[in-house]
C-alpha cells in the first residue's frame, strides 16, 4: 500500500480556491469551538457548576450554557465571566515585533454599572421613533 504525506494529500485542496476557503472556514470554526470549550473547562476545574455561575452573573443556567458554546462572545461578557470566576481578563495584542497587554479589571466600578443601567432604563422608557440622533 502506497502512503502519502500530508502535504501531498493537502495539495489539491490548497490549489483550489473554493476548497481552500472552505477548509479555512472549518479551521476558524474549530478554533472558536475550542475557545468556548476552554471556558467551560476552566469553570469546571474551579469546581463551579453552571447554576452557581449563573447566579453570580445574574443570568440563567441556560445562558451560561449558551455562553460556553458561543464562538464569539462579547468582550464585556468575557469581563463579567472572568470577574464571576474571580479572575482578571488579559488580552495580548501583537503587531510585528511590538506587543501590548490589555488587562481588564475583574470587577467594573459600581458607578459605571449604575450609569449603564440608568442609560438602559432611559432608553427603554423612550418610545421608538422619538429618539433624537
Amino acid at each position: 500500500m502506497m502512503t502519502k504525506s500530508f502535504d501531498e494529500l493537502a495539495a489539491p485542496i490548497d490549489s483550489d480556491p473554493v476548497r481552500s476557503a472552505r477548509a479555512e472556514e472549518y479551521r476558524q470554526k474549530a478554533e472558536a469551538r475550542l475557545f468556548a470549550l476552554q471556558l467551560a473547562e476552566l469553570r469546571s476545574e474551579l469546581g463551579i457548576n453552571q447554576v452557581d455561575l449563573a447566579e453570580k452573573l445574574g443570568i440563567t443556567q441556560g445562558g451560561v450554557s449558551r455562553l460556553e458554546r458561543s464562538a464569539d462572545p462579547k468582550l464585556s461578557t468575557l469581563c463579567k465571566l472572568t470577574s464571576a470566576l474571580g479572575g482578571t481578563l488579559s488580552i495580548e495584542v501583537s503587531v510585528g515585533d511590538r506587543a501590548i497587554n490589555l488587562t481588564y479589571p475583574s470587577t467594573p466600578e459600581p458607578s459605571s454599572l449604575e450609569e449603564q443601567d440608568h442609560s438602559r432604563a432611559e432608553a427603554a422608557s423612550v418610545p421608538p421613533g422619538s429618539r433624537s440622533v
